[in-house]
């Protein structure tokens, strides 16, 4: 995710089992292989539970400990060190780069404008975390700006400073404050980075902590799922937990997170029916089915870098499947390469390596460099994959898709090598 261009290719043709004409090579529209019944059907374990709720929890505390990015937030530190914190804030290599904004190339000047917004200077010897629950879908910035800077003039899609987005809800423990007042910089589940100041709500650890870790809740079940708070329509994307209050025949009373005026946090209660397709009441059932078939949920999308335009790039449309069943997963694709999991290394002929793929469970995620795919099962021993991907090379030409896709991995990259010879790792969570 954190690499600002996707290039990828498409190549060959190959109807092996599909009716006389039908083209499944590359990616493929065709009705049956994007429609997510037709690989939940021939998955023959796919509704086995992989791990119960306990070992749903034991397998996210070995990621954590694998991945830097994911500490612990129900036993986050009262302090951190002015070295820490320094050392994670003044990370500007991103502003090494020649980078535009509104197509005018940024100046130095500009640069240092950011720099100095980071507030360094007032970084006490012991920073004391205060704690903070997001009120609407927020985006989480490397440097403490809302301002969209870009690789190219041209570019709107893939802004340098994105980073992911967080849902309304979300715990954050908040670190330090940027020189104008209007940023946070916090440590959310897996990410840290810069966040509006009002887009997040203050509070007491006790209140914090019923957050981080609810005792009741929904999950969202869908691409997303909107509700009015405060008069404001917030949506809330896949994955994303909604505190249930209580429960009646019908409804759940949920709580949503909502801001103050002078800044604190305000539990609004809400009514969400029973019938609601879009959630369901803790998290699924950790089955490879339910994984297929919240990826799909994406599909046709809008790719969206970081989570722009309220959509899924290629590593959140897998962390997003996978914490409906309440794994936690690191944002990024290369720490998710990193993190815990069985891992098989892709490496030999192009047949070897579509015969490791195709042992794999649906639902398996993989890895090559700057990008990863969701495993959704095979056809004539060819893998297929649902991923959300900008863009892809065919014949040397660069070719822009920006959406959620099904493909085979005959797709070409810059380099002219297929994915499927650039894939690194293949890893099932569990």
């Amino acid at each position: 995710m954190r690499l600002a261009k996707l290039l990828y290719t498409a190549a060959v043709v190959c109807g092996l089992l599909l009716p006389l004409g039908a083209s499944a090579a590359g990616i493929t529209n065709y009705p049956t292989l994007v429609n997510p019944s037709h690989w939940t059907e021939q998955n023959k374990s796919g509704d086995t539970v992989i791990l119960d709720a306990k070992g749903v929890a034991a397998f996210n505390a070995k990621v954590r400990a694998a991945s830097r990015s994911m500490p612990d937030l129900a036993n986050y530190p009262a302090t951190m060190s002015v070295d820490a914190l320094k050392t994670r804030i003044m990370d500007y290599s991103i502003l090494d780069d020649d980078l535009y904004l509104h197509g005018n190339k940024v100046s130095e000047n500009y640069k240092n404008i950011l720099r100095k917004q980071s507030n360094i200077s007032a970084i006490p010897k012991s920073v004391t975390v205060q704690y903070a629950v997001t009120v609407r879908r927020t985006a989480v910035r490397a440097l403490p700006t809302g301002e969209g800077l870009y690789y190219y003039a041209g570019d709107r899609d893939f802004d340098a400073l994105q980073e992911t987005m967080l849902d309304p809800g979300e715990p954050v423990a908040v670190l330090h404050t940027s020189a104008n007042g209007y940023f946070y910089y916090v440590q959310a589940v897996n990410y840290s980075g810069w966040v509006s100041k009002y887009n997040v709500a203050m509070t007491d650890k006790n209140t914090w902590n019923s957050f981080v870790k609810p005792q009741k809740f929904l999950v969202v079940t869908d691409a997303e799922y909107n509700l009015k708070t405060d008069g404001e329509q917030v949506l809330y994307q896949q994955g994303a937990r909604l505190p249930v209050d209580s429960m009646q025949s019908d409804t759940y009373t949920v709580i949503a997170p909502v801001r103050t005026k002078t800044g604190l946090l305000q539990k609004q209660k809400l009514l969400v029916p029973k019938a609601a397709s879009a959630v369901h009441y803790g998290y699924l059932p950790y089955t490879s089915n339910n994984l297929l078939s919240s990826a799909f949920k994406f599909y046709g999308k809008p790719y969206g870098w970081g989570g722009l335009k309220n959509s899924v790039d290629c590593s959140s449309l897998v962390f997003n499947a996978y914490r409906t069943v309440g794994i936690v997963l690191p944002r990024n694709a290369d720490q998710q390469e990193l993190t815990a999991g069985t891992k098989k290394k892709l490496s030999g002929s192009s047949q070897e390596r579509a015969a490791i793929i195709s042992k794999l469970m649906p639902g398996a995620a993989l890895y090559m460099d700057g990008h990863c795919l969701m495993y959704i099962g095979n056809i004539n021993q060819t893998p297929y994959t649902i991923h959300a991907l900008g863009s892809y090379f065919s014949k040397g030409r660069l070719m822009r898709e920006m959406k959620v896709l099904v493909s085979d991995l005959s797709l070409q990259r810059s380099s002219g090598n297929t994915m499927l010879n650039e894939l690194q790792t293949a890893i099932e969570y569990k």
